[in-house]
C-alpha cells in the first residue's frame, strides 16, 4: 500500500507498506459480514457524455414547439438549446477526465501526483497504477495520513457471490 504523510514543514512524503502491517479496522469505511459500512462509490465510468448532450438537445428542442416559440427559427432554438445544455456538457467532460486521470502507468508518475493533488482526492476514489487498483482511504486520529489501499483489501470473503435481487411490491 501507499502512504502519503505531510510533514509539520508542509511536505507530503510517501512510502510503500507491506499490506501484512496494515490493520484494516483503521479504514472509516469498510465491508464486513456481507453489509456495507460506509457509502459505495462507482469504480468505472458509464457516462457518455455527448449522448447526454443529444439527448438535452432533443428535449430542449421539442419543448420550443409550443406558440410562444413560433415566431423563432430552427437556428436561434438550436442556440437556446445549446445555451441550455451546453454547461452540463461542459460538467459531464471534466468529470470524465478528472476519472480517466487518475490512471497512471508507473508508480513513479503516479506518486509525484498524488503528492501535488493529496488534498483533492476524496476517500473512496479509484487509482488505478500500473494496472493495480487502489482506493483512496484516510487513517490516523485526525486524518493524518492518506492511505492508496489495494482494491482487494476492500472486498469481504464472507461476502456470498451470489446476486442479491430486490422485490418491489405494488
Amino acid at each position: 500500500m501507499l502512504i502519503l504523510e505531510k510533514t509539520r514543514y508542509g511536505q507530503v512524503t510517501h512510502s510503500w507498506e507491506p499490506l501484512s502491517s496494515f490493520d484494516l479496522s483503521r479504514l472509516p469505511y469498510r465491508v464486513s459480514a456481507g453489509s456495507v459500512e460506509g457509502p459505495i462509490v462507482r469504480a468505472a465510468w458509464t457516462r457518455d457524455c455527448e449522448e447526454e448532450l443529444d439527448a438535452c438537445m432533443d428535449m430542449c428542442l421539442k419543448s420550443l414547439r409550443s406558440r410562444n416559440w413560433s415566431h423563432s427559427n430552427k437556428g436561434s432554438k438550436d442556440e437556446t438549446c445549446r445555451g441550455r445544455c451546453r454547461p452540463a456538457y461542459i460538467d459531464c467532460c471534466k468529470l470524465r477526465e478528472q476519472a480517466e486521470a487518475l490512471k497512471f502507468p508507473a508508480a513513479d508518475k503516479a506518486v509525484a501526483w498524488l503528492k501535488q493533488h493529496h488534498e483533492e482526492l476524496v476517500v473512496g476514489t479509484v487509482v488505478v497504477i500500473a494496472g493495480v487498483t487502489f482506493v483512496v482511504a484516510v487513517v490516523g486520529g485526525a486524518g493524518t495520513a492518506l492511505v492508496l489501499v489495494p482494491a482487494i483489501l476492500m472486498v469481504s470473503s464472507e461476502t456470498p457471490l451470489v446476486p442479491q435481487l430486490a422485490q418491489v411490491k405494488p
